[in-house]
């Protein structure tokens, strides 16, 4: 995962008159900066409740597995071995459909911000790691976890969430 710089580079759209340059325009790109590689030890979770395993969706890679947990603590949700293409504005977010790859699919459901992640709870982590659900989220009754991009509303990936 690599967080994202933004350059804006200009491109010529037009033809060159005597010495000028008609039609300019500027496209956004972004270029990887660096992964923020995780292995966190293993610890005791409590009881897995369900799993799912990620695939990628719309020309993105995305991969690995996520489990959910429960234990005294409440709820947390282990990332293992995972790792996706990186993008502007990727989030994770907890949805009630089973393969979530729709926009309306996304916004019915819940976004999961990643601590340590990018901009304040980005998707850029990679490897193995745990995320804590705050209180106000019961996962019980959601089905999937996409990997989504806000800023051009496209899936990356997802996984479907089946009982342990």
């Amino acid at each position: 995962m690599r967080p994202m710089r933004r350059r804006t580079v200009l491109k010529g759209i037009g033809a060159v008159v005597g010495v000028g340059v008609v039609g300019l325009t500027a496209n956004e790109l972004f270029a990887p900066e660096r992964s923020t590689a995780v292995v966190e030890a293993e610890t005791p979770l409590g009881t897995p409740l369900k799993r799912g395993e990620f695939v990628g969706k719309a020309n993105h890679r995305v991969s690995g597995t996520v489990t959910l947990y429960e234990d005294s603590e409440g709820y947390a949700l282990r990332f293992e071995d995972y790792e996706q293409t990186q993008g502007p504005d990727v989030f994770v977010y907890l949805t009630p459909a089973a393969d979530p790859d729709t926009t309306s699919d996304v916004r019915a459901g819940v976004r999961v911000l990643i601590d340590g992640g990018a901009d304040g709870g980005e998707s850029t982590k990679e490897g193995t790691f745990t995320q804590r659900l705050s209180a106000e989220i019961d996962p019980t009754g959601y089905r999937g976890v996409s990997i989504w991009c806000d800023r051009f509303s496209v899936p990356f990936g997802a996984a479907t969430l089946t009982d342990v």
